[in-house]
């Protein structure tokens, strides 16, 4: 074999090795991309659900507190009633008035 043909041979090897090695790089790192996408997706549907429990819980607090104002007159509120959706409960009944952090 001639020195041009051996050269020629080499470069093609080499420029096939190279191509190859490049293409599963970017392969590689559209992978990486594409991964951190879900891992957002899953953070903001985390914090979607928790800002819905969040809102649940307002929403328990403010019946809670129409009902409890409804019962009982407050002289000097401090705060203003917050808004409630939907009509103030005329009973106790399925409102849980206990702590919720512990079990006693």
């Amino acid at each position: 074999m001639s020195r041009a043909s051996k050269t020629f041979f080499g470069a093609s090897v080499l420029f096939g090795i190279i191509s190859i090695g490049g293409v599963h790089l970017i392969q590689q790192q559209e992978r990486e991309t594409m991964f951190a996408g879900v891992l957002r997706d899953d953070a903001r549907m985390a914090a979607k659900r928790a800002q819905r429990a969040r809102e649940a819980e307002f929403e328990e607090q403010a019946r809670k507190r129409a009902y409890l104002e409804s019962v009982q007159e407050v002289s000097n509120p401090v705060a203003p009633a917050p808004p409630l959706k939907g009509e103030v409960p005329q009973s106790a009944d399925g409102m849980d008035f206990g702590c919720k952090t512990c079990e006693k």
